[in-house]
């Protein structure tokens, strides 16, 4: 067995190990194999992996200091599970980790709001003659971020079956603390799902290119800092995807203040329907 195969070959054991008790494995299989890549590539005789490529793959690879932190927990756990099957593959120890920055969320006005969603509504993007044109996704997919209060990697794992069309139940898998969630959508939300849904034809995910694949996290992002530029909005503070659930969350309470309601008796119920509790 070479030592590529190796690596793969214990990586998609780890995969079926974590998914058969219930955790997610997106994080994992978007992170470790293109390190494993860059490794067995670049170093096609080795045996283990070593100090020197984790520094060199930390040197190669762009990342920001929050990501880089992401990274070396989910290869800590990768290795552990190596050393546990025998092997002596390097495990980054304390002189690789790293502190994490806090965010602080972007605060929208109500005209930059506009603003930003008319950019999206009038998106065209590259299709390549495939069905499934981005921009019928597109105001689907960051309408229902915002409207919802999910988080960025939540809609591209939502099965068609997930959402029930006729009484706005969507089901959200195995978010964080791999937790499972129900939650209800406004009348308006769900009937623009239904819309999309009628264009989208047969398909295993809700937002499915044309390949048969899930929209990616990846591919959400290059387009949103193209719509955030596009809208005018200033770069201070760096708006995120993420800044739509904030938005959700600030609006809500800014909507019970202003009929009166009492806050604190609705927070948890805000909380368990963004799955924070």
């Amino acid at each position: 067995m070479t030592f590529k195969e190796r690596l793969h070959d214990a990586f998609e054991e780890m995969m079926s190990y974590r998914k058969s008790v219930g955790y997610a494995t997106a994080t994992y299989r978007s992170s470790v194999p293109p390190f494993i890549d860059h490794c067995t590539n670049g170093h096609p005789d080795a045996v283990y992996i070593t100090r020197d490529m984790v520094d060199e793959w930390l040197a190669f690879y762009p990342y920001s200091n929050n990501s880089k932190a992401a990274f070396i927990s989910l290869l800590r756990e990768y290795t552990r599970y190596l050393n546990f099957l025998g092997y002596e593959d390097f495990i980054p120890d304390d002189d690789y980790v790293v502190k994490r920055t806090a965010f602080h969320p972007y605060l929208f006005t109500d005209g930059e709001m506009c603003t930003l969603f008319t950019s999206i509504d009038s998106y065209v993007g590259s299709t390549c003659g495939r069905r499934y044109l981005p921009e019928a996704v597109l105001p689907v997919y960051t309408r229902m971020l915002y409207c919802c209060g999910l988080r960025p990697q939540e809609p591209p794992a939502i099965r068609i079956e997930d959402l029930d069309l006729d009484t706005g139940d969507l089901y959200i898998r195995q978010s964080k603390r791999h937790k499972d969630r129900h939650i209800i959508m406004s009348g308006d939300m769900l009937n623009l799902c239904r819309r999309y849904n009628a264009i989208a034809g047969k398909r295993e995910w809700f937002f499915q290119k044309w390949d048969g694949t899930q929209y990616e996290t990846s591919w959400y992002n290059q387009i949103w800092r193209r719509m955030v530029s596009m809208s005018g909005i200033a770069w201070r503070g760096k708006p995120r995807p993420y800044d739509l659930r904030h938005a959700f969350a600030s609006r809500s309470i800014i909507r019970w203040i202003d009929s009166g309601r009492d806050v604190m008796e609705l927070l948890p119920y805000l909380s368990a329907y963004m799955g924070a509790l």
